[in-house]
């Protein structure tokens, strides 16, 4: 015989029994406002939405962004592709990412509030994640990338027959009112593994080509004030060392360059180095292979 069952008394035990008898009705309401909210979500005009987004982000910035499609990565972001960066008068890019997907919190999707996101995505045969957020006028972002193939991440910035090759790793984290250069700080780290300097020319003069298994950079940002706190780059025929300050202009190629520099070549070297090094501030004998890097990017001044 199954015993009796007994209903609380009070307003716990009536307002479980209330529950109890309209879990089915309470549960199809439920379901009812899911599917609602995800057929909501998934008709709202994403590609007026992300255009919203990459207007606000990018105001005021020297660069546009365009893209070939977009999709909502579900439930709440978007995968583009065929992303490129051009700078603003420009026709060509000078970054372009396979693959990029923002998420985005689901209320920034509905009232186009776009106070904070985080990305990911892949270029150049590497993957990279990030986050960028907006408060008190203020824009930080954080940027990690691993696998970066240099070849065709610089080739718009090589002449051609050039070649960069190698494999490169990047950490960026910067702050600033998004504006200008001025407001910014923040650190960058680089790293760099079979880095090879292929028929690369400066200026209209051919560098010796050169391979460095192994190159490590790191600066701090402060305004418009890059600060080279050390960077290394050892290889067979040369081995490389840099710090100093970079005062950063618009055009890139008018920064300001104060650069402490440190070269030595090995008696083994390959004999075009070693009469590229013969083109070096001469040295007397013992004295430390050091030397400064003046004038701009565009014209720098060894001494």
């Amino acid at each position: 015989m199954r015993p009796e069952r007994v209903v609380p008394r009070g307003r716990l035990g009536a307002l479980g029994a209330f529950v109890r008898e309209r879990a089915a009705l309470f549960g199809y309401a439920l379901f009812s406002a899911l599917v609602f909210l995800v057929a909501l979500v998934w008709s709202l005009p994403h590609d007026l939405i992300a255009t919203r987004a990459i207007d606000v982000a990018l105001a005021g910035a020297p660069v546009q962004i365009g893209f070939r499609t977009i999709a909502l990565a579900f439930p709440n972001g978007y995968r583009l592709t065929d992303v490129r960066v051009t700078p603003n008068g420009k026709s060509e890019p000078i970054a372009t990412l396979s693959e990029l997907t923002v998420r985005l919190p689901l209320t920034a999707l509905l009232t186009a509030d776009f106070q904070r996101a985080a990305f990911s995505g892949r270029a150049y045969g590497g993957d990279f994640v990030g986050q960028v957020s907006v408060a008190d006028g203020r824009v930080a972002g954080d940027l990690e990338a691993r696998g970066v193939r240099l070849e065709p991440a610089l080739a718009p910035f090589v002449p051609p027959p050039g070649r960069v090759e190698g494999e490169a790793s990047l950490s960026l984290h910067l702050a600033g009112d998004g504006r200008t250069t001025q407001s910014s700080e923040g650190e960058v780290s680089l790293s760099a593994r079979d880095l090879k300097l292929d028929q690369v020319s400066v200026r209209g003069i051919r560098l010796p080509d050169v391979a460095f298994p192994t190159v490590d950079a790191a600066a701090q940002v402060y305004g418009a004030r890059l600060q080279v706190k050390d960077t290394r780059a050892t290889g067979d025929d040369l081995n490389f060392g840099a710090s100093g300050d970079v005062l950063l202009r618009d055009p890139l190629q008018q920064s300001v360059l104060n650069l402490r520099l440190t070269i030595e070549v090995p008696a083994t070297a390959q004999p075009a180095l070693r009469i590229a090094t013969g083109l070096l501030p001469k040295r007397a004998p013992g004295e430390a292979p050091a030397y400064t890097l003046k004038g701009t990017i565009g014209a720098p001044v060894l001494r």
